[in-house]
């Protein structure tokens, strides 16, 4: 029988942890299970409470040592097969454990789960129809049956409620305590957990009520924004990388992948967030091009092959028309030639495959006055105007070009209407700039041709 060990964290906050250890002990086998509380200095009878319970394996700390260093006192103290972290500011339901331990061994390469909920960030949070606790049960009961057996991949889970295999700890290690407080040890833990090579999946059909925040609206002398600042800035020293850059799936990109691609590459594939996503919607192999060692090895986690690579001046190992689509970042402003770039990249596409590019606004009124002060990486002046230039007619039927505005700085956009103005009064037409100023990216949907359409096109 698989043993989880459910470890507690407490200060202060009893009667949201009498709640929460009370659903614990009404919808789980409790023989399956064993409970650690570590308190973290309570001075609201919390510590008295729990000393009444014979049942849970209790730790006091004289002070609060903050979530991460109290988190790996329990599992110091844990001898389950498994581990899961849970919040004292949650509310379990009917079924909520199984689901999670079923999805956990459904795969070797499954290292850590988690539930979804009313109230977390990400792709866990699901939309809820109740308004008081007493609605909690018929809710879950409900949305996890319409659920069941469901799954998502992602790169990052929550801490709130977070269920890992204990051998897979031992491998990556327990949270940094660097992190102090609570906020970044639940994404460092997600990316030493992908870098292992294990997958991240959160449970559909598992349900867990999260109150959100309690321990910092009931303890004042907590404050989330500073230790949320304090800790971004150590993840950002510790990764050398900004934490969005792990997690942004391109939903504009991959929107135009056809959902019937089998086999899709992607350059510029980062950690590979755009390929979970893809992975979650449809069957598919992913392989990945990233000259980040980091971010290469992460979306290893998920690829079936990632390689560092120059699309521009390397034969990929690839063979000929082996992809039904191919997604490019925002590379092509950067490379030397990006017509011959695309048009070496249609070697491997399949006939009537998809090539998919994102395309960055050299006209774009931020990126054009970074341009103005040299600043800018751009070495081609790529617009709405012209981009349909850099695919060859021979090769590609451009099914659509989209594109996607922003705000810019109100001091640029007087800027450019100044230099409009100029421009005017010694006869010179800068109006396609203005035009296109709040363009800031493009996303091009390229379909190859048939043998036959390209020798017609020849």
């Amino acid at each position: 029988m698989v043993k989880t060990s459910i470890i507690v964290l407490t200060y202060n906050q009893l009667a949201l942890t009498k709640q929460c250890l009370e659903s614990i002990w009404e919808h789980t086998n409790n023989d399956c299970i064993e409970v650690i509380v570590i308190d973290n200095g309570s001075l609201d009878g919390t510590r008295d409470y729990l000393k009444q319970i014979s049942s849970i394996k209790a730790i006091f700390n004289k002070t609060n040592e903050g979530f991460a260093k109290a988190c790996n006192q329990g599992l110091e103290a844990a001898s389950g097969d498994n581990i899961l972290f849970l919040n004292n500011d949650t509310v379990v339901t009917h079924q909520w454990l199984e689901p999670m331990i079923k999805l956990l061994y459904q795969d070797d390469k499954i290292g850590m789960v988690g539930p979804v909920s009313n109230y977390v960030s990400g792709p866990q949070q699901v939309p809820v129809d109740y308004t008081n606790i007493e609605g909690i049960e018929d809710f879950s009961r409900l949305y996890c049956l319409q659920q069941r057996g469901k799954s998502k991949a992602v790169l990052r889970l929550v801490g709130f409620c977070l269920l890992v295999k204990k051998e897979v700890l031992d491998e990556v290690g327990s949270f940094d305590e660097r992190f102090e407080g609570g906020s970044f040890e639940d994404d460092d833990l997600s990316l030493r957990v992908l870098q292992a090579g294990y997958q991240l999946k959160i449970a559909l059909d598992s349900f867990v009520h999260h109150h959100g925040h309690a321990t910092f609206t009931g303890n004042p002398d907590l404050s989330i924004s500073r230790l949320y600042g304090e800790n971004r800035q150590r993840f950002i020293g510790k990764w050398k990388v900004d934490v969005t850059t792990f997690f942004d799936s391109q939903p504009q990109l991959t929107a135009f992948v056809p959902v019937e691609a089998g086999t899709i590459l992607h350059i510029g594939c980062g950690a590979g967030a755009a390929g979970t996503e893809l992975l979650n919607r449809q069957t598919c192999t992913l392989y990945g091009v990233e000259n980040d060692e980091l971010l290469q090895t992460i979306a290893s986690a998920y690829y079936e092959q990632v390689i560092s690579a120059d699309v521009e001046t390397s034969d990929l190992p690839y063979p000929d028309a082996f992809f039904d689509a191919i997604l490019i970042g925002d590379l092509l402003n950067c490379s030397m030639n990006p017509r011959h770039t695309i048009e070496t990249l249609a070697v491997y596409l399949k006939p009537s495959g998809s090539l998919i590019c994102s395309i960055p606004n050299t006209a774009y009124a931020d990126s054009f006055f970074s341009l103005l002060l040299c600043a800018s990486t751009h070495t081609h002046f790529i617009t709405p105007h012209n981009v349909n230039m850099l695919f060859p007619e021979y090769l590609y039927n451009i099914k659509s070009i989209t594109s996607h505005s922003n705000d810019t700085e109100s001091h640029i956009q007087l800027f450019l209407q100044e230099m409009q103005f100029l421009a005017g009064q010694f006869g010179l037409s800068l109006d396609h700039l203005s035009k296109h100023a709040h363009i800031d990216y493009m996303f091009v949907h390229a379909i190859k041709k048939k043998q036959n359409e390209t020798e017609v096109a020849m």
